[in-house]
């Protein structure tokens, strides 16, 4: 039967449709804007054509990014194989389809109609061994390639984003029903998935990996009996996670002691966890076996990456000098202190830029109290690696980055803390989400890799009505407000749906902290954080060179603010309007339905309850599919 206080299978029905739809429409939002190239970019889709000729040297193309390493009189991408192994096939058949005549005819349209921002601003004839007629070849090559480079990052960074944030939904809507679908939206608009989601960027791909392992782990915890089967596949992919990214061993290896301490496990004694270790271990062997068979025939030896004699200098040569990760291991050192202020609280700090992170980690410790201690201690340890990996290594915000992007593995674990979030603080969760959202929105449209600049960059480019490219670009239309207009209509659709996903948020006693949230928020990222300022690293020697000039992040903020004040205001204009937050969530479907004796459970769910009730968990309601 239905249980009192779940919704209306009409309900529940409208519902999940509804937050279905806000996934599909914040995809499409994604897919529509083209995003300019930046070496990241380009570096991986050097990897892909060299991979497609039938090299993994990228010597023909090396000029074309800084992203590369020197290895054996050779050049290589810095990045994992992991991305420009799942691309090539879709690139060779889309060169095989005609598709660079096409990206040429497409930029070119571009061009005429007045877009500009797949090209260059300036030549910097430095970055192209001082030859102007180089630097000019190249950015003409750049330009018509990013047609290309746009349907890779389809396919290498919205897609694993979208797949994301569905299983963010999924998982979610076991720990807190109907909370699945604004979980998902705020992961997706308010943190760094939303602009690395545009950019063709191993990031989101590795983060999904590595949440599915934790989701895969996590699922056969909660089984009656252990699944070895399960075990591999949670390996396999935590391997998958370290082949498209290199630091994600740090998640496999945390995710790997959840999966083995199995509790049933560590009662059996060490025999059984040494077989569930390696079990684990041989999933994770299988995973890297791309990354290792790369290794070896690109450099002739297992351990060596690509990372090793990474380009510092180019001179005239392309490699004047090495050695840009040489410090530490592989650039990561001590940690330092200065970095993990500015990784939280710089202008570009976490709880500056995406707030609602805070939120996050207020529900995972709500999470632990309702039960759930061994996901939130694994949660916390991800994040905790992470960080205190970041503050050690030399360039913590990763360059012109909108945002410390090293940490983003860590936000989908983040997210099921969300949840508990939304439902026990829903005041302060919706002023910092708003707000969020907005500061990330504003960087993804106008374009987010801010280089030696600031964040003022994305103000001054709305001002002036300089946006990044879209699908009406190539349609000869510019990059201005009609082009980015449908992108914006995309994702306030979603948000609107988000909200009709989810039952009424009950804000009765959360005003004062909501409001006094937000305004704790504006001091921070309006006063303090210009005033702690940030380190710009550079130079050879890879050290502090000055500050990052943030001017007019101002600017940013009062637009945020005002934004997630209206949040406030029309939220509680619904609850005063509502005479019940939700009064179809309080009746059954069937007026008789509440007196009528249970069913049985399904053997399935049966045995799903006493394996919960063993851990010492209490089963959750039956959810129904998406």
């Amino acid at each position: 039967m239905l249980a009192p206080s779940s919704p209306a299978p009409s309900v529940a029905r409208r519902r999940r449709r509804a937050g279905l739809l806000a996934l599909v429409l914040l995809g499409l939002g994604w897919g529509c804007i083209m995003q300019s190239l930046g070496w990241a970019q380009t570096s991986y889709y050097a990897f892909v054509k060299a991979l497609a000729g039938g090299t993994t040297t990228i010597d023909r193309y090396h000029w074309e990014t800084r992203d590369k390493s020197y290895i054996n009189g050779h050049f290589f991408s810095v990045k994992a194989p992991g991305l420009p192994l799942l691309l090539t096939p879709a690139y060779a058949g889309l060169k095989a389809a005609g598709g660079e005549k096409l990206a040429r005819t497409v930029a070119d349209r571009a061009r005429r109609g007045g877009a500009r921002q797949w090209t260059y601003r300036g030549l910097k004839v430095a970055a192209y061994g001082y030859s102007t007629r180089r630097a000019a070849q190249i950015k003409r090559r750049l330009e018509v390639q990013a047609p290309l480079v746009w349907v890779l990052t389809l396919l290498g960074s919205v897609a694993p984003a979208l797949v994301l944030l569905a299983l963010v939904r999924r998982r979610v809507e076991r720990l807190e029903p109907g909370h699945g679908t604004i979980t998902a939206l705020t992961l997706g608009t308010g943190t760094l998935v939303m602009p690395f989601a545009v950019q063709l960027f191993g990031h989101v791909l590795a983060a999904l990996l590595a949440f599915s392992a934790f989701c895969v782990a996590w699922g056969e915890r909660e089984r009656l009996r252990a699944r070895p089967s399960l075990l591999a596949g949670a390996g396999l992919l935590a391997g998958l996670a370290v082949t498209v990214e290199y630091p994600l061993a740090i998640a496999g290896a945390i995710v790997g002691a959840y999966a083995v301490l199995r509790p049933d496990a560590i009662a059996a004694g060490w025999r059984g966890l040494a077989r569930r270790a390696a079990t684990y271990a041989a999933g994770v062997l299988a995973g890297v076996v791309p990354l290792i068979t790369y290794n070896l025939v690109a450099f002739g030896s297992v351990t060596t990456l690509s990372y090793k004699d990474a380009v510092n200098e180019q001179g005239t040569t392309g490699h004047a000098t090495l050695g840009l990760n040489g410090s530490g291991f592989f650039g990561i050192g001590l940690p330092r202190l200065r970095q993990a202020v500015e990784l939280l609280l710089s202008p570009r700090g976490l709880l500056v830029l995406t707030p609602v992170v805070l939120a996050a980690a207020a529900g995972t410790v709500i999470l632990a109290r309702r039960g759930r201690r061994a996901e939130a201690l694994v949660i916390a340890a991800v994040c905790g690696a992470f960080f205190l990996y970041d503050t050690g290594y030399w360039l913590p915000m990763g360059g012109g980055s909108p945002g410390p992007r090293f940490l983003i593995p860590v936000l989908p674990f983040l997210a099921v803390g969300l949840a508990p979030a939304w439902r026990a603080l829903p005041g302060p969760t919706l002023a910092l989400a708003v707000t969020s959202a907005v500061t990330m929105i504003a960087a993804t449209v106008s374009y987010p890799l801010v280089g030696a600049g600031g964040t003022h960059q994305w103000m001054e480019r709305i001002r002036l009505g300089n946006f990044q490219n879209t699908v009406l670009s190539m349609a000869g239309l510019d990059n201005g407000w009609l082009a980015i207009a449908p992108v914006l209509v995309l994702f306030a659709g979603a948000a609107a749906l988000a909200v009709a996903a989810t039952p009424a948020l009950r804000l009765a006693g959360q005003w004062r902290l909501a409001w006094a949230t937000l305004v704790a928020w504006g001091l921070l990222a309006g006063v303090i954080a210009p005033w702690l300022g940030e380190e710009q690293i550079g130079g050879p020697l890879a050290r502090p060179t000055g500050y990052v000039d943030h001017r007019a992040q101002g600017s940013l903020v009062v637009v945020a603010l005002l934004a997630g004040a209206l949040a406030l205001g029309v939220a509680r204009w619904r609850s005063a309007q509502a005479v019940d937050d939700d009064p179809a969530d309080d009746l059954p479907a069937d007026p008789e339905a509440a007196h009528r004796p249970a069913p049985p459970l399904r053997p399935w769910r049966a045995g799903r309850a006493v394996a919960m009730e063993h851990h010492g968990l209490h089963p959750e309601p039956a959810q129904a599919a998406d």
